[in-house]
C-alpha cells in the first residue's frame, strides 16, 4: 500500500485537516462525525460490508472509486515535496507509518500493524479481531498535512471483501498520527511517528469485474504513457533528477524504486489506473497508481504529481 505521489520508494494510497486526535470524514464529505459517530460508523461498515457484491463477488477484481468520485480520495493534483518526504519526521513523511499499516492488514499481520498504533490508543480501526473479517484489504493514502506541532492528519481510503461472502466495502477518513518521542532520532528501525486516531465512514461503491474479465486482466502499459519523464524539461538532462520516470511496457522505474506491472484498468476520462509490484531501499510493496496524459501526450500525471516528457 503506498501514497498517491511520485516519491521514489513508495505512493499508492488521498485527506485532511485538523488540529486535534481525532479522526473524521475527509474535506470531500457531507458533514463532520462526532468521535463516538466515527467510531458507530466504522463498527456498522466492517459489520455489515457495503452493498455491491454478494456471494460469487470474490471470483473478480475489485476497483473502487477513484480520486474525486464518492468515497475516493480527493483529487490532489499538487506535488508532494519529495525532499521533505525523504526526512522521516517531516509531516510529509508521516504517511509511510500508514502505508506500513495498510501493507500489513494486506498481508494478514494483523499484530504487526497493531504495533504501529500509539500506546493506549483506542479505536475500531486498531482492533485486529474486525480486520481478520476481511479476506481482502486494500489501504489508499494521501497527502498528509499538519494537524499541530505534534500530530499529521493522513487521508486513507480502504476498500476490499468480506471473507465470508465476498462482499465488497469501501470506507474513506482520515488517520491522525503523533510523533514519537523516542523516533526522532532518525535511526535506523525507529518509527517517529505513531498513529495516534482514525475516522472512517462507509461511502461510494466498489465495482466487481465480471471473473472472465478478471482474468483477462491487461498488464501492459499502453504505448503513449511509455517513455522518459521529468519534472521539468530542464531535469530531463539532470542525471540526479529525484523526479524522473520511465515508463516502459511492463515496469515503472524510479529514481530509488522500480515496479513491476501487474495489472492495468482504463479509467473514464483517458486515465489509467495500474497496479505493480514495487522493490527499492531494501523495501518491498504493491501500489496502485492512477496515471493520466495531457498536453497532446507530453504531460504525464500521476498519483498527482506532474512529469514532462522528455525528448533528449
Amino acid at each position: 500500500m503506498r501514497m498517491r505521489r511520485s516519491l521514489p520508494f513508495a505512493a499508492l494510497l488521498p485527506l485532511l485537516l485538523a488540529g486535534c486526535d481525532r479522526g473524521g470524514p475527509t474535506s470531500n464529505q457531507s458533514s463532520v462525525m462526532t468521535p463516538e459517530e466515527a467510531d458507530n460508523a466504522l463498527n456498522e461498515a466492517l459489520s455489515v460490508p457495503d452493498e455491491g457484491g454478494g456471494a460469487g463477488a470474490n471470483e473478480g477484481a475489485l476497483i473502487p472509486p477513484a480520486p474525486g468520485e464518492p468515497g475516493g480520495l480527493p483529487d490532489d493534483r499538487a506535488p508532494l515535496d519529495e525532499a521533505a518526504a525523504r526526512i522521516p519526521t517531516s509531516v510529509e513523511a508521516s504517511g509511510m507509518i500508514v502505508e506500513r499499516w495498510g501493507l500489513a492488514l494486506s498481508e494478514g499481520r494483523y499484530d504487526d500493524a497493531a504495533r504501529l498504533w500509539r500506546r493506549g490508543s483506542a479505536s475500531k480501526a486498531a482492533d485486529a479481531a474486525d480486520w481478520r473479517r476481511y479476506s481482502e484489504i486494500h489501504v489508499l493514502v494521501g497527502r498528509p498535512e499538519a494537524g499541530g506541532t505534534q500530530t499529521a492528519r493522513v487521508p486513507v481510503q480502504i476498500y476490499g471483501r468480506a471473507r465470508a461472502d465476498g462482499r465488497p466495502f469501501n470506507l474513506i477518513g482520515a488517520m491522525t498520527l503523533a510523533r514519537n518521542p523516542d523516533g526522532q532520532k532518525g535511526e535506523a528501525g525507529q518509527l517517529p511517528w505513531l498513529i495516534a486516531d482514525a475516522g472512517f465512514q462507509p461511502r461510494g461503491t466498489v465495482r466487481v469485474t465480471p471473473p472472465g474479465e478478471a482474468a483477462a486482466a491487461v498488464r501492459t502499459v499502453p504505448a503513449a504513457y511509455r517513455g522518459r519523464w521529468a519534472g521539468s524539461a530542464a531535469a530531463c538532462a539532470r542525471e540526479g533528477d529525484d523526479m524522473r520516470l520511465q515508463v516502459t511496457a511492463d515496469s515503472l522505474v524510479f529514481y530509488e524504486s522500480e515496479g513491476h506491472v501487474t495489472r492495468v484498468d482504463s479509467l473514464p476520462g483517458d486515465r489509467l489506473r495500474v497496479t505493480a509490484s514495487y522493490s527499492g531501499e531494501g523495501e518491498s510493496w504493491t501500489r496502485t497508481s492512477t496515471l493520466a496524459l495531457s498536453g497532446g501526450g507530453d504531460v504525464l500525471t500521476l498519483d498527482g504529481a506532474r512529469r514532462v516528457r522528455c525528448r533528449t
